[in-house]
Protein backbone atom coordinates (compact mmCIF):
# COMPACT_ATOMS: atom_id res chain seq x y z
CA UNK A 1 0.00 0.00 0.00
CA UNK A 2 1.49 3.33 -1.02
CA UNK A 3 1.23 6.53 0.97
CA UNK A 4 -1.32 8.92 -0.55
CA UNK A 5 -1.49 11.79 1.94
CA UNK A 6 1.25 14.01 3.37
CA UNK A 7 0.52 16.47 6.16
CA UNK A 8 2.69 19.05 7.88
CA UNK A 9 0.96 19.39 11.24
CA UNK A 10 4.24 18.58 12.97
CA UNK A 11 6.40 21.23 11.31
CA UNK A 12 7.68 24.50 12.79
CA UNK A 13 6.54 27.79 11.30
CA UNK A 14 10.06 28.61 10.09
CA UNK A 15 10.44 25.26 8.26
CA UNK A 16 9.77 24.62 4.58
CA UNK A 17 7.67 21.54 3.65
CA UNK A 18 10.16 19.01 2.32
CA UNK A 19 8.07 17.20 -0.23
CA UNK A 20 7.08 20.43 -2.00
CA UNK A 21 10.43 22.22 -1.68
CA UNK A 22 12.88 21.86 -4.54
CA UNK A 23 16.53 22.48 -3.74
CA UNK A 24 16.80 24.73 -6.81
CA UNK A 25 14.40 27.19 -5.14
CA UNK A 26 16.74 27.75 -2.18
CA UNK A 27 18.99 30.80 -2.23
CA UNK A 28 22.66 29.91 -2.28
CA UNK A 29 24.79 30.60 0.79
CA UNK A 30 21.76 30.60 3.11
CA UNK A 31 20.63 28.10 5.75
CA UNK A 32 17.15 26.61 5.54
CA UNK A 33 15.09 24.45 7.87
CA UNK A 34 13.18 21.77 5.94
CA UNK A 35 10.51 19.56 7.48
CA UNK A 36 9.49 16.18 6.05
CA UNK A 37 5.76 15.60 6.43
CA UNK A 38 3.82 12.74 7.92
CA UNK A 39 3.07 10.09 5.29
CA UNK A 40 -0.29 8.34 5.61
CA UNK A 41 -2.10 5.69 3.61
CA UNK A 42 -5.57 6.37 2.27
CA UNK A 43 -7.04 4.41 5.19
CA UNK A 44 -5.39 6.76 7.69
CA UNK A 45 -2.57 4.45 8.84
CA UNK A 46 0.99 5.79 8.94
CA UNK A 47 3.30 4.67 6.15
CA UNK A 48 6.43 2.77 7.13
CA UNK A 49 9.00 5.20 8.53
CA UNK A 50 6.49 7.93 7.71
CA UNK A 51 6.21 9.88 10.96
CA UNK A 52 9.27 12.12 11.46
CA UNK A 53 9.36 13.51 14.98
CA UNK A 54 11.62 14.24 17.92
CA UNK A 55 11.68 11.96 20.93
CA UNK A 56 9.44 14.16 23.07
CA UNK A 57 6.84 14.38 20.29
CA UNK A 58 7.88 17.82 19.08
CA UNK A 59 8.82 18.73 15.53
CA UNK A 60 11.77 17.50 13.50
CA UNK A 61 13.48 19.23 10.58
CA UNK A 62 16.78 18.98 8.74
CA UNK A 63 18.98 21.87 7.66
CA UNK A 64 20.17 22.64 4.14
CA UNK A 65 22.71 25.09 2.78
CA UNK A 66 23.56 25.32 -0.92
CA UNK A 67 27.10 26.30 -1.98
CA UNK A 68 27.76 29.91 -2.89
CA UNK A 69 28.90 28.96 -6.37
CA UNK A 70 27.35 26.41 -8.72
CA UNK A 71 29.47 23.21 -8.90
CA UNK A 72 31.58 22.95 -12.01
CA UNK A 73 31.07 19.22 -12.54
CA UNK A 74 27.96 17.63 -11.08
CA UNK A 75 26.11 18.20 -7.81
CA UNK A 76 27.98 17.36 -4.62
CA UNK A 77 26.45 16.69 -1.20
CA UNK A 78 27.85 16.71 2.34
CA UNK A 79 25.60 14.85 4.80
CA UNK A 80 26.26 15.21 8.52
CA UNK A 81 24.38 13.25 11.19
CA UNK A 82 24.72 14.92 14.58
CA UNK A 83 25.28 13.00 17.81
CA UNK A 84 24.41 13.31 21.47
CA UNK A 85 24.24 10.13 23.52
CA UNK A 86 21.40 7.62 23.75
CA UNK A 87 18.65 6.41 26.09
CA UNK A 88 16.58 3.25 26.30
CA UNK A 89 14.33 3.31 29.38
CA UNK A 90 12.63 5.76 31.74
CA UNK A 91 15.74 6.38 33.84
CA UNK A 92 18.19 7.00 31.01
CA UNK A 93 15.70 9.06 29.00
CA UNK A 94 14.96 11.29 31.99
CA UNK A 95 18.70 11.95 32.19
CA UNK A 96 18.77 12.72 28.45
CA UNK A 97 15.56 14.78 28.39
CA UNK A 98 17.24 17.86 26.94
CA UNK A 99 18.35 15.79 23.92
CA UNK A 100 14.81 14.73 22.98
CA UNK A 101 13.82 17.92 21.16
CA UNK A 102 15.17 19.78 18.14
CA UNK A 103 18.58 21.32 18.99
CA UNK A 104 17.95 25.01 19.58
CA UNK A 105 21.53 25.90 18.68
CA UNK A 106 20.70 24.80 15.13
CA UNK A 107 17.52 26.90 15.03
CA UNK A 108 19.59 30.03 15.56
CA UNK A 109 21.25 29.49 12.16
CA UNK A 110 18.02 29.35 10.15
CA UNK A 111 17.71 32.20 7.67
CA UNK A 112 21.26 33.39 8.15
CA UNK A 113 23.93 33.64 5.49
CA UNK A 114 27.01 31.45 5.59
CA UNK A 115 29.12 34.55 5.05
CA UNK A 116 28.66 35.55 8.67
CA UNK A 117 29.29 32.14 10.24
CA UNK A 118 32.94 31.66 9.32
CA UNK A 119 34.14 28.09 9.74
CA UNK A 120 30.87 26.68 11.06
CA UNK A 121 30.30 23.17 9.70
CA UNK A 122 27.10 24.23 7.97
CA UNK A 123 29.15 26.54 5.78
CA UNK A 124 32.55 24.87 5.85
CA UNK A 125 34.62 25.39 2.72
CA UNK A 126 37.03 22.63 3.68
CA UNK A 127 37.51 19.91 6.27
CA UNK A 128 41.10 18.82 6.45
CA UNK A 129 42.36 18.61 2.88
CA UNK A 130 38.90 18.07 1.37
CA UNK A 131 37.38 21.04 -0.48
CA UNK A 132 33.65 21.44 0.24
CA UNK A 133 33.14 24.81 -1.44
CA UNK A 134 30.96 23.18 -4.12
CA UNK A 135 28.93 20.92 -1.79
CA UNK A 136 25.33 21.33 -0.68
CA UNK A 137 25.34 20.64 3.07
CA UNK A 138 22.53 18.65 4.70
CA UNK A 139 22.50 18.36 8.50
CA UNK A 140 20.37 15.58 10.04
CA UNK A 141 19.78 16.64 13.67
CA UNK A 142 19.59 14.06 16.44
CA UNK A 143 16.61 14.27 18.81
CA UNK A 144 15.44 10.67 19.34
CA UNK A 145 18.22 9.07 21.43
CA UNK A 146 18.23 5.87 19.35
CA UNK A 147 21.38 6.42 17.24
CA UNK A 148 19.15 7.53 14.32
CA UNK A 149 17.85 3.96 13.80
CA UNK A 150 14.66 3.67 15.85
CA UNK A 151 11.14 2.83 14.73
CA UNK A 152 9.31 2.73 18.05
CA UNK A 153 6.85 5.61 18.59
CA UNK A 154 5.01 3.96 21.48
CA UNK A 155 7.40 3.13 24.31
CA UNK A 156 6.09 2.44 27.81
CA UNK A 157 8.09 5.45 29.09
CA UNK A 158 6.67 7.98 26.63
CA UNK A 159 9.67 8.57 24.34
CA UNK A 160 9.29 8.31 20.58
CA UNK A 161 12.38 6.53 19.29
CA UNK A 162 11.78 7.34 15.61
CA UNK A 163 15.25 8.34 14.44
CA UNK A 164 14.93 6.05 11.41
CA UNK A 165 11.86 8.01 10.30
CA UNK A 166 13.80 11.28 10.44
CA UNK A 167 16.87 9.91 8.69
CA UNK A 168 14.95 7.96 6.03
CA UNK A 169 12.64 10.82 5.06
CA UNK A 170 15.59 13.22 4.88
CA UNK A 171 17.34 10.83 2.51
CA UNK A 172 14.20 10.61 0.39
CA UNK A 173 14.32 14.39 -0.06
CA UNK A 174 17.97 14.14 -1.10
CA UNK A 175 17.19 11.37 -3.59
CA UNK A 176 14.35 13.40 -5.08
CA UNK A 177 16.33 16.62 -5.39
CA UNK A 178 19.68 15.18 -6.45
CA UNK A 179 18.89 12.56 -9.09
CA UNK A 180 22.44 12.39 -10.43
CA UNK A 181 25.08 13.76 -8.01
CA UNK A 182 28.75 13.22 -8.71
CA UNK A 183 30.02 13.08 -5.11
CA UNK A 184 28.52 12.41 -1.68
CA UNK A 185 30.44 12.77 1.59
CA UNK A 186 28.80 11.27 4.72
CA UNK A 187 30.02 11.91 8.24
CA UNK A 188 28.90 11.77 11.86
CA UNK A 189 30.28 11.72 15.38
CA UNK A 190 29.27 9.60 18.37
CA UNK A 191 25.60 8.65 17.96
CA UNK A 192 25.77 10.35 14.57
CA UNK A 193 28.56 8.00 13.49
CA UNK A 194 26.92 4.77 14.65
CA UNK A 195 24.28 4.55 11.87
CA UNK A 196 26.62 5.44 9.00
CA UNK A 197 26.97 1.86 7.67
CA UNK A 198 23.19 1.89 7.28
CA UNK A 199 23.10 5.38 5.77
CA UNK A 200 25.89 4.47 3.38
CA UNK A 201 24.07 1.34 2.26
CA UNK A 202 20.80 3.20 1.65
CA UNK A 203 22.59 5.87 -0.41
CA UNK A 204 24.86 3.48 -2.26
CA UNK A 205 21.99 1.16 -3.14
CA UNK A 206 19.87 4.04 -4.40
CA UNK A 207 22.50 5.61 -6.63
CA UNK A 208 24.85 2.77 -7.48
CA UNK A 209 22.56 -0.19 -8.07
CA UNK A 210 23.81 -0.30 -11.65
CA UNK A 211 27.25 -0.21 -13.21
CA UNK A 212 28.26 2.18 -15.96
CA UNK A 213 31.44 1.30 -17.79
CA UNK A 214 32.55 -0.78 -14.82
CA UNK A 215 32.52 2.21 -12.44
CA UNK A 216 30.06 3.40 -9.81
CA UNK A 217 27.72 6.20 -10.75
CA UNK A 218 28.41 8.25 -7.63
CA UNK A 219 31.58 8.62 -5.57
CA UNK A 220 30.61 8.09 -1.92
CA UNK A 221 33.02 8.71 0.97
CA UNK A 222 32.37 8.09 4.66
CA UNK A 223 34.16 9.28 7.81
CA UNK A 224 32.91 7.84 11.12
CA UNK A 225 34.13 9.56 14.29
CA UNK A 226 33.82 7.96 17.76
CA UNK A 227 30.79 5.85 16.98
CA UNK A 228 28.95 4.38 19.98
CA UNK A 229 28.13 0.68 19.91
CA UNK A 230 26.12 -0.48 22.92
CA UNK A 231 26.60 -4.20 22.50
CA UNK A 232 26.85 -5.98 25.86
CA UNK A 233 24.52 -8.94 25.64
CA UNK A 234 22.39 -7.58 28.51
CA UNK A 235 21.72 -4.37 26.55
CA UNK A 236 21.04 -6.18 23.29
CA UNK A 237 18.54 -8.52 24.92
CA UNK A 238 16.78 -6.07 27.27
CA UNK A 239 17.03 -2.55 25.88
CA UNK A 240 17.76 -2.47 22.15
CA UNK A 241 14.24 -3.86 21.45
CA UNK A 242 12.92 -0.55 22.83
CA UNK A 243 14.30 1.14 19.69
CA UNK A 244 12.99 -1.39 17.15
CA UNK A 245 15.93 -0.97 14.78
CA UNK A 246 14.89 -4.00 12.75
CA UNK A 247 12.70 -1.94 10.41
CA UNK A 248 15.53 0.14 8.93
CA UNK A 249 18.01 -2.76 9.00
CA UNK A 250 15.60 -4.89 7.00
CA UNK A 251 15.62 -2.16 4.35
CA UNK A 252 19.30 -2.82 3.73
CA UNK A 253 18.83 -6.59 3.68
CA UNK A 254 20.53 -7.21 7.04
CA UNK A 255 19.34 -10.29 8.91
CA UNK A 256 18.72 -8.51 12.18
CA UNK A 257 17.05 -11.47 13.86
CA UNK A 258 20.18 -13.59 13.32
CA UNK A 259 22.49 -11.09 15.04
CA UNK A 260 20.33 -9.00 17.39
CA UNK A 261 21.57 -10.80 20.52
CA UNK A 262 25.21 -11.16 19.47
CA UNK A 263 27.92 -8.82 20.70
CA UNK A 264 29.46 -9.00 17.21
CA UNK A 265 26.37 -7.15 15.92
CA UNK A 266 28.20 -3.88 14.95
CA UNK A 267 30.99 -5.59 13.01
CA UNK A 268 28.48 -7.88 11.30
CA UNK A 269 26.46 -4.85 10.22
CA UNK A 270 29.56 -3.07 8.90
CA UNK A 271 30.70 -6.18 7.04
CA UNK A 272 27.24 -6.50 5.53
CA UNK A 273 27.29 -2.93 4.19
CA UNK A 274 30.81 -3.33 2.81
CA UNK A 275 29.96 -6.61 1.12
CA UNK A 276 26.87 -5.13 -0.51
CA UNK A 277 28.93 -2.20 -1.76
CA UNK A 278 31.06 -4.64 -3.74
CA UNK A 279 27.96 -5.90 -5.49
CA UNK A 280 26.94 -2.49 -6.89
Amino acid sequence: MSASNITYDYCDGDALPAESTNVSSLIRNQIYKVCPGMHQHSNGTIAQLGSPRCGDGTNYSFLVSRPEEKPQQGEKILIELTGGGACWDELTCNLQQSWLSFPQWLSSFVGTSCSGLGGNLLCAKSIGSTDFSEYTTVIIPYCTQDVHLGDEPNTSYGVQHVGAHNMYRTLQWIFENFPNPSDIFITGCSAGGTPLPVVYDLINTHYNNAMVGGENLVEIDVIIDSSVFLTPSHFLENYMPNWNVGTILNKIGFDFDAYKDKESFPSELLDHALQRSKET
